[in-house]
């Protein structure tokens, strides 16, 4: 054990047993510290790694990159930002960590090291890729529709559109998200079976089903079927939003060229504030 090393703290019981891989690097770039879990990540006692540099395992091209890299953190005195690596275990199985470096100093506030916590995220990395898949899965089947079909969150700010609702109203999706629905779709008229107003508030409640008169982009008013329908989280039971549904408009009358969410704004009939 040389000097440097023994002036380096052992690592500490609670350090110890984290259930993370933890090390500290000193300013060289040579392991000083490391509790288990940081052995079993690189399947390597703590004799076997203390005292030796952090790149002895690399590939040259690879050692010679992360040593440039660490050499800049240390020079610049800033905490390094977060990263994430994939590798290929011992055992063949794929895991990717995240590590979360940060600087350690002397007492005059001078770089002396570095400490890194390991953590395999591999879990939520493939959660979360399975989750986007089944979320553009979903945005296909829907975009698939021949229905104009709409959604809103439980303020009434549109968050999806199908190609069809784009073609029926005008707007792209791009246009329409983030809009109010009675801006980006104005309706004029509303009549239904049930003679209940179409209110965004009510709609939140239970599904309205009747005949419409939207305002497109063209200023057209169009007539169609409109059903609104809540939709409720399953778990906490709570209405998150709308899905809105609207088909086979036709032009009933042109209106004057402007802007429809001009037109909402005025207070120009919209049955969304009924």
């Amino acid at each position: 054990m040389n000097e440097a090393t023994a002036n380096w703290q052992p690592v500490s019981s609670i350090l110890q047993d984290l259930p993370v891989a933890y090390t500290e690097i000193d300013a060289r770039g040579i392991l000083r510290v490391v509790n288990e879990a940081a052995c079993s990540l690189h399947e390597m006692t703590a004799e076997q790694l203390i005292g030796h540099e952090i790149w002895m395992s690399l590939p040259p091209d690879e050692a010679a990159r992360s040593r440039t890299d660490f050499f800049h953190v240390i020079e610049s005195g800033e905490d390094p930002p977060v990263i994430r690596r994939s590798l290929y275990t011992a055992s063949g199985a794929y895991r990717t960590h995240e590590i979360h470096r940060r600087m350690m100093r002397d007492n005059e506030g001078n770089p002396i090291g570095i400490c890194c916590a390991t953590f395999d995220v591999s879990e939520v990395e493939a959660a979360h890729y399975a989750t986007r898949q089944a979320k553009l899965w979903l945005e296909s089947v829907v975009d698939a529709i021949p229905q104009a079909v709409m959604v809103t969150d439980a303020l009434g700010f549109v968050r999806y559109a199908n190609p069809a609702a784009e073609q029926v109203i005008g707007w792209s999706a791009r246009e329409l998200v983030g809009q109010q629905i009675e801006k980006g779709m104005p309706i004029l008229r509303a009549t239904s079976a049930s003679h209940k107003p179409l209110s965004f508030r009510m709609a939140l409640q239970e599904n309205w089903n009747g005949d419409v008169d939207i305002l497109n982009r063209e200023r057209q008013t169009l007539s169609t079927w409109l059903s609104a329908s809540p939709i409720v989280d399953k778990e906490t039971g709570y209405t998150n939003g709308l899905v809105i549904v609207f088909s086979s408009p036709r032009i009933v009358a042109p209106q004057s060229d402007s802007n429809p969410a001009d037109a909402s704004s005025q207070g120009e009939g919209n049955a969304w504030n009924e």
